[in-house]
């Protein structure tokens, strides 16, 4: 298969500590043999859903490519149903509207929703870079090669 062709595997996850606290994001991007990792610093009064929300945006965001295919993975129930069942936005409306006009640049993108915490390498490391966001109050952005 083309390289262009394959899919690029996206893991996204919102924490925050306390609901509402401090708040973060991490994303994991993986293409061929190379992997990107962003983590966002969200501030002190984040919800779960926007920290869920922004972290499916950034990943985005930071796809150059929206014709290329993409499956993303998210373990928030909310966010898949605001963009795959056309669920109405109670809070939150600038950012939902924000991330739906972004996916809708995405003709091949694919939302798959998984379970949180139960044992998935990329949406643990989601996770973690979530979290670390939080602890550090920092944003990172980094690319590694893939073994």
């Amino acid at each position: 298969m083309n390289s262009l062709q394959e899919p690029i595997i996206v893991f996204t996850d919102g924490a925050c500590s306390g609901n509402p606290g401090p708040g973060g994001y991490g994303v994991v991007l993986r293409a061929g043999n190379t992997q990107r990792v962003i983590s966002g610093w969200l501030g002190d009064a984040c919800t779960n859903n926007i920290a869920e929300l922004t972290a499916i945006l950034r990943a985005l965001e930071a796809i150059r490519d929206p014709s290329r295919p993409v499956n993303l993975y998210s373990d928030s129930a909310y966010a898949l149903g605001l963009l795959t069942q056309n669920w109405k936005a109670k809070a939150n409306t600038e950012l939902v509207m924000s991330l739906r006009r972004k996916a809708r640049e995405f003709p091949r993108l694919k939302l798959i929703k998984i379970e949180g915490h139960a044992g998935h390498e990329g949406n643990e490391l989601a996770d973690k870079l979530a979290r670390a966001a939080i602890v550090n109050r920092a944003t990172t952005d980094e690319y590694q090669q893939l073994p």
